[in-house]
């Protein structure tokens, strides 16, 4: 899924527009969090989404896709809140009517929260995030530990890949006995490889001279315009606005 993101981040309308993105999701997430999350949620749906498909032109299917898996975490947890258990007469299951009205607005509002997650997460590439967090005075210490760290989580997963392939090749998982030494194997493999390539990656970066400062990385220039950030600002008052008429 990770992989998905960072694809559809780089490939889509918005890529150079992350200033004025940021400044959106900011002002969607501030609704949806301080305002009544059911009349709001739908409302930020309808802007994310139309957002991410019509605007960034992020396939619908990925969006989809990784909208669906963690929606299905929250809807077990909302159910939960709905039953209550009884212990006069016997164990019995009821309808619990103030848990369904607290799931119900937990439910909007973590749905309407992730959606503005992912509308940011699917169009903004983590090197102008990046260049974003240098300009607001971040440390530039946590700034670089924040691109090494997500480059080695690829590298971990490209290695975890071809460790589970070549074990599946030689029948590693043919059966449990097999799959739990198999598992044991990979997991000893893989840790490993982590510890020899921060090695490197370490004498890499003493080998350039480097002290603790900035590692520089060179991006085009932004392509987000005046009238990117006043609809930025726009989308998210209105939905304000229409939240409190409502």
């Amino acid at each position: 899924m990770l992989r998905l993101i960072d694809i559809n981040a780089h490939t889509n309308r918005w890529r150079a527009k992350t200033g004025a993105v940021m400044l959106l999701c900011a002002g969607l997430m501030a609704c949806a969090l301080f305002l009544p999350p059911v009349a709001c949620a739908p409302l930020i749906l309808a802007a994310t989404w139309l957002a991410a498909l019509a605007g960034a032109r992020v396939p619908a299917r990925d969006f989809a896709k990784a909208f669906v898996i963690p929606m299905g975490f929250l809807a077990t947890g909302a159910l939960a809140l709905c039953l209550s258990l009884t212990w006069d007469d016997g164990v019995r299951i009821a309808f619990a009517r103030e848990g369904a009205r607290t799931a119900l607005q937990t439910s909007c509002r973590a749905a309407a929260a992730l959606s503005v997650t992912l509308l940011y997460a699917f169009t903004s590439p983590l090197s102008r995030t990046l260049a974003l967090l240098r300009r607001f005075r971040v440390p530039a210490a946590l700034i670089d530990l924040m691109g090494l760290a997500y480059r080695t989580i690829f590298l971990l997963d490209e290695s975890r890949a071809a460790i589970l392939r070549a074990q599946q090749n030689r029948l590693g998982w043919r059966n449990a006995r097999r799959a739990l030494r198999s598992a044991g194997l990979a997991a000893a493999a893989l840790f490993t490889r982590t510890h020899a390539r921060a090695a490197r990656l370490e004498r890499g970066l003493q080998s350039r001279g480097y002290d603790g400062g900035a590692l520089p990385v060179l991006l085009p220039p932004s392509a987000a315009s005046a009238r990117d950030y006043a609809l930025a600002l726009l989308v998210p008052a209105l939905v304000a606005a229409t939240t409190l008429l409502l």
